[in-house]
Parts: structure tokens; C-alpha cells; sequence
């Protein structure tokens, strides 16, 4: 087949253009290629990895309703173990410290808030609820300056209400009557007039006297 002179010239250039360019875009193509493969690969790892961390969970919870605190602790330690920065994990020790809170159990119950508000600091929320429960574990173990040290942590200020109430309960502990009044009064000011904790907050102040 024969070219006229501006295809062949058009030809020689193409041949020139991938002569000195082919190379580096046919790395540059495998390369993005790759990179795709590697992205789904990863896509569907995570997803098998967060299947097994869900499954373990379930499994968690329905030990965790049947009361079965050693199974319980198995089972919250092999889904930190093997699943330790997923969001199963750190629920997995809120409900572990529940349990073992209901058993009696505080120092696995403390174990576990502490090892949460270690090992997540993303979720601010969890972190406010961990933070509760573990003030309220040292308030069982009689360690009130360490429970008012938790609650002197950053929180949301949705929380600001919970983390009062129980700041003047800790306060009641230590014999520290005005300073509970006080806290239990800023819960007040913070808690909106209809909320069903305000009345219990109330009461608790009102059994203090003036």
C-alpha cells in the first residue's frame, strides 16, 4: 500500500514519538495498572478482615449476654490481637468492660477503657463514653483523684452534662460537698430543661442541702 508524502511523514513521526517515549509510557501504564490491582486487592482484604472482625464480635456478644466473663476476655483478647485497629475492637472492649464491670471484675473492666482510649483516638464520642465508664470504675476502686483526672480530659460538649453529674458524684466521695454542689449545679445549666437525667441530677443536689 502506498503513502503520500504527508502520511509517511506523519508515520516517521509517530515511530520517532514512541522511540524516544514508548518506553517510559508503557512503565508509566503498567505502573497505574498496578497501582489499580494493588488498590482493589486491598479493597477486598479489608473487606475479608473486617468479615471476620464482625464475626468475632457477634460471637462476643452473645457471650457477653450469657454472662460468661472468661469467654468474654478470650475472646475480646483475640479480636484485639488480630483485629486491634478496628472499630469491632473498640467496642469489643467497651462491652468487655460492661461485663466485667457486672461481674465485679474491675480491674479487667479498667484494662480494657484504658487500653481503648489508648489504642483510639479518632472517635471522640467512644472516647467521652470510655472515659465515663472508667471514672466511674475508679470511683468503685475508691481512687476518686483518678477518676476526677479522666473527667478533667477533653471531651465533646454534648458530653459536658454526663461528665458533671458524675464529677459531683466523685465529689460526694471525697466529702467534698460544696464542690459536688457546685458541679451538679453546672450540670444543670448545661442539660436542657426536658431531658429525663435533669430531675436526677436535681435530686442528687437537692440531698446536699443548701
Amino acid at each position: 500500500m502506498a503513502y503520500d508524502l504527508q502520511e509517511q511523514e506523519q508515520i516517521e513521526s509517530i515511530k520517532a514519538f514512541w522511540a524516544q517515549w514508548g518506553k517510559l509510557l508503557s512503565l508509566l501504564l503498567t505502573a497505574a495498572l498496578l497501582s489499580y490491582l494493588g488498590y482493589k486487592g486491598w479493597q477486598m482484604y479489608q473487606a475479608q478482615e473486617n468479615a471476620k472482625a464482625a464475626a468475632i464480635y457477634s460471637q462476643l456478644e452473645q457471650q457477653a449476654r450469657a454472662g460468661a466473663l472468661d469467654k468474654v476476655k478470650a475472646t475480646t483478647g483475640l479480636l484485639q490481637a488480630s483485629h486491634g485497629g478496628s472499630a469491632y475492637a473498640a467496642h469489643a472492649a467497651l462491652l468487655a468492660a460492661k461485663t466485667a464491670f457486672d461481674k465485679g471484675d474491675l480491674g479487667f473492666a479498667r484494662a480494657q477503657l484504658r487500653w481503648l482510649i489508648a489504642n483510639h483516638d479518632g472517635d471522640e464520642s467512644l472516647l467521652a463514653v470510655a472515659r465515663l465508664r472508667l471514672a466511674t470504675v475508679l470511683l468503685d476502686e475508691k481512687q476518686p483523684d483518678a477518676a476526677l483526672a479522666e473527667l478533667a480530659q477533653a471531651h465533646p460538649a454534648s458530653y459536658d452534662t454526663l461528665f458533671l453529674d458524675l464529677k459531683g458524684d466523685v465529689l460526694v466521695a471525697r466529702g467534698d460537698l460544696a464542690g459536688a454542689r457546685d458541679s451538679y449545679k453546672s450540670a444543670l445549666a448545661k442539660v436542657s430543661p426536658d431531658a429525663t437525667v435533669r430531675d436526677f441530677i436535681q435530686t442528687k443536689l437537692d440531698s446536699l442541702g443548701n
